[in-house]
């Protein structure tokens, strides 16, 4: 019986000194939790514009046993730009790899953007849009993951018979990290991704219903936030689409007979807005 005490007692010590201790501990996770949370706004919604180049070229057929060049060149135009960025579970006291989870909205829209065929000038139109789900686990200060998502790039002309409007609906995956420079005032973030485009309106119509492709892009952000909510950011985009042009077309001015082209653009931003 008196062993029995004994042991009960040291038992009775031994909670007593580690309870309070691992208590202490599990205070301290949640605190550091808490604090990495704050760091990093759960929301932010940016606006903004900046300058962006497109270049279309293609190689087809001539019918004859050749080929043709046909090509559109932009230079500089104007571009309305939008982000926004979400964090479900960033401010909850869960673990990292909950609080690690973003959805991503990213999007763009050409103003007066004209293109001059044989002498004729052309409107035109584009319009962009990325949606993601996406993950980035806190690594220290680091933050690494990727994203995954369905995008749209529109660019419409008016009707001619060198190039036709194209509508590319894409899948998109890839890579991204992110590393603050100077905590809030200054974060680096890298995105790289694959695009498999399923749809390419237009396109498909003028060169072959067979007609495929396969998309890369790389984005480089500058971005920081203050305390009282607003948010920069300065943006650098480029965006390759390597096509192939084949199969069987349908009776419109822009018909082709195959080939192969690609479609690439480089985009500069500068986009303000709020972040909590």
């Amino acid at each position: 019986m008196g062993q029995s005490l004994r042991l009960h007692v040291f038992a009775a010590l031994l909670a007593g000194v580690v309870g309070p201790g691992q208590a202490f501990a599990d205070e301290e996770v949640a605190v550091s939790v808490q604090e990495e949370g704050a760091v990093l706004p759960v929301l932010i919604m940016r606006i903004g514009a900046g300058a962006r180049f497109r270049n279309i070229h293609l190689e087809l057929g001539d019918g004859a046993g050749g080929t043709e060049t046909r090509s559109f060149e932009s230079g500089a135009y104007f571009d309305v730009a939008w982000h926004l960025l979400v964090r479900p579970m960033g401010r909850r006291p869960s673990r990292p790899s909950v609080q690690a989870i973003i959805v991503q909205v990213d999007g763009g829209s050409g103003i007066g953007l004209k293109a001059e065929v044989s002498g004729i000038e052309l409107q035109t139109n584009s319009w962009r849009m990325l949606g993601q789900f996406g993950y980035l686990y806190p690594l220290h200060r680091l933050q690494l993951g990727g994203l995954v998502g369905v995008g749209g790039d529109v660019f419409g002309i008016d009707l001619n018979s060198v190039l036709p409007s194209s509508r590319i609906i894409y899948a998109r995956f890839g890579p991204a990290l992110a590393y603050p420079i100077v905590p809030r005032l200054l974060a680096f973030r890298a995105d790289f991704g694959l695009r498999f485009p399923f749809y390419l309106g237009r396109l498909e119509d003028a060169f072959g219903n067979e007609s495929s492709g396969i998309g890369l892009d790389a984005a480089v952000t500058f971005q920081g936030w203050l305390n009282v909510g607003f948010s920069y950011a300065v943006r650098f985009v480029w965006e390759y689409y390597r096509l192939r042009l084949s199969g069987s077309n349908m009776n419109v001015p822009a018909m082709g007979d195959g080939g192969d082209g690609n479609d690439h653009a480089l985009t500069i931003q500068f986009l303000f807005g709020w972040s909590r």
